[in-house]
């Protein structure tokens, strides 16, 4: 256990705000660019479908040019992934939203997303997604994904500070962190289409055919019974190895980084061109 333990300690410094001025740490830089960074291609086109034919020769490529949403549509949609769960929660308690509270984290996200989206800037970052670049980001995308499931959502109930919380119930403990990652994303993602250029109504992509293997899906109902049953027994939760929250919450990383790298090597990792990429050396990609 010393070595979770460790390990928590070598992500402290990227868990911890940078400059007292700056109330941002460096896992909330890259969670705002990374999120902007999925809207942009999805807005961009880039997951949508292939047309059956080749386009005829003199004619523009398909997806050469497309229509967007605009800024405000995508940062409205942007503001309901990162918050819909949490309002809807605090309408629930009668609590209010940390947002409404503090808007850094918001600004944080509007303005990152502003600047990768609308400037020069968006010239610089992937213009797709890859199996190099999947295999990259599995790490901090774990380690973001498993504070919003355990630190932002378990933690709170467990120890309250006002009398609106939740009450700790296993009902509470498991739903809880799912509300806060799935459903309001779904919203913008899939169910509004918020980064279409208009908004459709269209079934969420959870509840389409194969819905149930998307790992943002089903990580929250993996994660929480992990870590509650890591750090228990607790209220709401009367069995558990009695582990440290700090020792949990690195155990929780790693099987979460093992479910985000599964997850790139499935999407863009079959192919042997994609191995040979991720592994030759630069030497070699020039001399192809």
């Amino acid at each position: 256990m010393s070595s979770l333990a460790a390990l928590h300690q070598g992500l402290l410094p990227i868990l911890t705000p940078i400059h007292p001025s700056f109330p941002f740490a460096i896992i909330d830089l890259i969670g705002a660019m990374r999120l902007s960074s999925v809207i942009n291609w999805i807005a961009s086109g880039v997951f949508d479908p292939l047309p059956l034919t080749t386009p005829s020769k003199g004619r523009k490529k398909y997806g050469a040019t497309k229509e967007r949403a605009t800024l405000w549509q995508e940062l409205v949609g942007l503001m309901i992934v990162v918050f819909g769960g949490e309002t809807f929660l605090s309408m629930c308690t009668g609590s209010t939203p940390s947002w409404l509270v503090n808007p850094n984290i918001a600004l944080l996200f509007c303005v990152i997303h502003t600047i990768q989206t609308r400037t020069s800037f968006i010239h610089l970052l992937p213009q797709k997604p890859s199996l190099p670049l999947e295999l990259f980001l599995a790490l901090p995308d774990a380690i973001g994904r498993t504070l919003l499931l355990t630190r932002f959502s378990i933690v709170p109930i467990l120890h309250p500070t006002s009398p609106r919380t939740l009450p700790a119930t296993t009902a509470t403990l498991i739903l809880v962190p799912f509300i806060l990652a799935v459903p309001f994303a779904s919203i913008s993602f899939s169910t509004f289409n918020f980064f279409s250029p208009s908004l459709r109504l269209t079934t969420p992509a959870e509840l389409a055919p194969k819905g149930w293997m998307l790992v943002d899906a089903w990580c929250p109902l993996l994660i929480a019974p992990l870590f509650l049953t890591l750090i228990g027994p607790v209220d709401g939760w009367d069995y558990g190895l009695g582990l440290g929250e700090d020792e949990s919450v690195a155990a929780c990383v790693i099987v979460l980084w093992g479910c985000f790298t599964a997850r790139a090597v499935y999407n863009f990792g079959f192919r042997k061109q994609d191995w040979a990429n991720l592994f030759a050396s630069e030497e070699k990609k020039k001399i192809e």
